[in-house]
């Protein structure tokens, strides 16, 4: 253990320790884990997460007639349940939309710190305990949507209400919605330490974060890579360099190149779907595992063509995306990667990554010509990661959070800007 691990407060003689939390919040699930120095561990969410991964929590949030909120276990929900981020993304979200996301994440952070000081108890809970928040935002690799100034007031209101003694209801979370860091002055000083100031509240496109998680892993390797993201209420894509790997990945840097994040999610894909099929979408439901076409088609008398047909699409509309970054990074960016005649190293995570027809569109693309050529590989768990009976091959579903787990300054060292903020502009503009 070195000194900066283990610091000592001249004033109480306790050991002290930075931790910080990587939250991926979802259109459908939130992903928690907290990074240590040396270790991180993607937080549980016990009765409340999915039945088959217990790192997958609901988004969504229940409120009595009281205004008390809760989680909402992963079995209870239907199609019914509210979704909390859908209004972030098509950019409707009210005030009392921005109260209930707060009030759910203060749930979450209250979760996430009571889960480490009892499952680590001998570790942490003699520790004076300073906290750092690193949020995944779905944009791309500039936010001029001010989504990121949202994101922070809402995490901020949150974890106050999480470290604070009472109830979450949305009343105490408008009661310091957009407050400032002094108005927690006169607060006991037993309380005031555990507020988290707003300058310890970073946001991050999800790409970055991935892209952090990625290299500072044994798999990184060099030359040219793509992700694609998957989620319920986006998919984004991103293109980017790894160069100078070395045996120490802290000395690993990358370059991204395009990057695009679209509102053609999964939900997307279920809504045309139902609509192609003449089906009603109040049927559809995010929270629960999407039938591959055979059994989709044998639950509503259709056959599996019928399927494939109404999603020919969405099919196109991923594809005609993969390809536009693809060319831009041709034609713009890395035109000589020896990648391009090999396949492009891609990864593809998220929720929709497992989906039938995601796959097909992945498979087809590996057996394309240059520049739309790719060739998939596999993330697989970090050594430093603690996630003890994570399904296998789900890594890639908290990858995002592992990513975002590390501290600011490596967040934004993994991804260095290429160009200038002119030509972002030009970038993004040519994307869309």
């Amino acid at each position: 253990m070195t000194l900066a691990d283990n610091i000592q407060s001249e004033k109480t003689g306790t050991a002290s320790k930075n931790l910080i939390i990587g939250l991926d919040f979802g259109a459908a699930f939130t992903k928690v884990v907290i990074g240590d120095n040396r270790v991180r561990y993607a937080v549980p969410f016990g009765e409340y997460a999915h039945p088959d991964n217990q790192y997958l929590l609901p988004s969504v949030l229940d409120i009595d007639e009281n205004n008390l909120c809760a989680l909402s276990p992963a079995s209870n929900l239907n199609n019914d349940a509210d979704n909390l981020k859908f209004p972030l993304l098509d950019k409707t979200c009210t005030v009392e939309d921005l109260l209930r996301v707060s009030a759910y994440l203060a749930l979450v952070f209250r979760m996430t710190s009571g889960w480490l000081l009892d499952r680590y108890k001998k570790r942490y809970g003699h520790t004076e305990l300073s906290w750092s928040i690193n949020a995944g935002l779905p944009v791309e690799n500039t936010d001029t949507s001010g989504l990121s100034d949202i994101y922070k007031q809402a995490i901020h209101a949150a974890w106050a209400v999480s470290v604070l003694p009472g109830p979450v209801t949305l009343n105490r979370v408008r009661q310091y919605m957009g407050v400032d860091d002094c108005a927690f002055d006169v607060f006991p000083a037993v309380y005031r330490s555990k507020i988290i100031k707003k300058d310890l509240i970073n946001t991050f496109p999800g790409c970055c974060a991935q892209i952090c998680g990625y290299v500072h892993s044994n798999q990184c390797s060099d030359d040219l890579h793509m992700l694609i993201d998957i989620g319920a209420g986006t998919i984004n894509i991103a293109t980017f360099m790894v160069e100078s790997v070395s045996e120490d990945s802290n000395k690993n840097k990358c370059i991204l190149y395009a990057c695009a994040v679209e509102p053609i999610g999964v939900s997307y894909l279920l809504k045309r779907r139902y609509e192609n099929l003449k089906l009603s979408d109040r049927k559809i439901n995010l929270f629960k595992d999407i039938p591959d076409a055979r059994t989709f088609s044998q639950a509503h008398d259709l056959t599996e063509k019928d399927i494939k047909f109404a999603d020919t699409l969405y099919s196109g509309d991923a594809v005609r995306l993969i390809n536009k970054i693809l060319d831009l990074t041709k034609n713009q960016y890395c035109p000589d990667s020896s990648c391009w005649e090999s396949g492009v190293p891609t990864f593809t995570y998220g929720g929709g990554a497992h989906l039938e027809i995601v796959q097909n569109i992945i498979h087809s693309h590996e057996r394309k010509s240059p520049p739309h050529k790719i060739k998939s590989i596999r993330l697989s768990l970090p050594d430093d990661l603690m996630a003890e009976n994570l399904p296998d091959d789900s890594y890639d579903r908290i990858s995002v959070a592992y990513g975002l787990s590390f501290g600011a300054g490596e967040i934004g060292k993994a991804v260095k800007e290429e160009t200038n903020r002119s030509d972002v502009i030009a970038r993004n503009e040519a994307i869309s």
